[in-house]
């Protein structure tokens, strides 16, 4: 089932992929997060403002946009099954470019950011951007254990190939991600950044020779934000950070 929001102002459930409360046009998931580790490659997407897409089939889950049919036939003849293994690659070389609805996350902090010694990039949801729209980025379905399984007649149907996109074994729940999907023909390459940079949040563990590159690189242009480890709780505090105090420290 496709995940849904509560809204808290009118109690309408709707699909958490659509920006706004159809009934009251209260905001669902403004913000889209994607972390990344203190590099070369993560500096010159906030400087180009261009972003890598890789192909699913080069994910670290073997899984990624997997599927299964339910029949060998369809309508009495036989599948082709060259075919179907071609259909199979085929839809692992699209591209997906990986996001999160959370910014604070132990686990990903340490495994996407190096350690939390890397930063996070906050994008804006808006109806003008790619984050924004209904049909290409899909809140990821963590609720069954076996990969999405149909009917032959029915793998076409875009709520299929959606859900083949947007479906990941519960293991990975904590993650909380949404994935942007690309064509083929733009995977594996640089692409523009779908939405606007609103913040930057730095790791826990990050030095300020390194805050002080970034906030170089963007100035003013966002907000800055910093995590920070809790002295009795297993969690992170983002609490702002203003520039001067970034920019101004001596190193």
């Amino acid at each position: 089932m496709e995940p849904t929001i509560d809204c808290p102002n009118c109690a309408k459930v709707y699909p958490r992929r659509e920006l706004h409360c159809p009934s009251c046009s209260q905001i669902g998931v403004p913000k889209l997060y994607k972390y990344f580790p203190f590099n070369s490659h993560s500096l010159s997407v906030l400087i180009n403002k261009h972003i890598w897409c890789p192909k699913a089939k080069t994910l670290n889950d073997p899984f990624e946009f997997h599927f299964h049919l339910t029949d060998t036939n369809l309508g009495g003849i036989p599948i082709n099954q060259p075919s179907l293994k071609e259909a199979k690659k085929a839809i692992k070389e699209l591209g997906v470019v990986c996001l999160s609805e959370i910014n604070n996350d132990i686990l990903m902090w340490s495994h996407y950011a190096d350690g939390h010694t890397g930063f996070c990039i906050e994008f804006e949801r808006s109806h003008d951007n790619d984050l924004g729209e209904w049909d290409y980025c899909l809140p990821v379905t963590y609720d069954a254990v076996e990969v999405p399984s149909f009917d032959p007649a029915r793998l076409e149907d875009m709520a299929s190939v959606a859900k083949i996109v947007s479906s990941k074994a519960p293991n990975w729940s904590y993650e909380k991600e949404w994935r942007l999907v690309i064509s083929h023909e733009s995977a594996d390459g640089l692409i523009s950044l779908p939405a606007r940079i609103t913040s930057v949040i730095f790791g826990c563990k990050m030095d300020g020779a390194r805050r002080h590159t970034i906030a170089k690189i963007l100035r003013r242009d966002v907000f800055y934000l910093e995590a920070i480890q809790q002295k009795d709780r297993f969690c992170l505090e983002i609490k702002p950070i203003l520039f001067e105090t970034i920019i101004e420290k001596k190193f």
